[in-house]
């Protein structure tokens, strides 16, 4: 009998992540533009904006 494998590759784990990363990278910039509370705005903006320059 041969050995059962279960799980996902490396590549589907990483296609995956990709796809979710330009995901949020094209709908983050409207989550900040269209909410109206502006705190929640500029703490979104701050983190969204420090994560590149870190």
């Amino acid at each position: 009998m041969g050995i059962a494998t279960r799980g996902f590759t490396l590549a589907e784990v990483l296609i995956t992540l990709g796809v979710i990363g330009v995901v949020a990278a094209v709908t983050m910039p409207t989550l900040i533009t269209k909410c109206p509370n502006y705190k929640y705005n500029l703490v979104v903006a701050k983190g969204y904006i420090s994560q590149y320059f870190e």
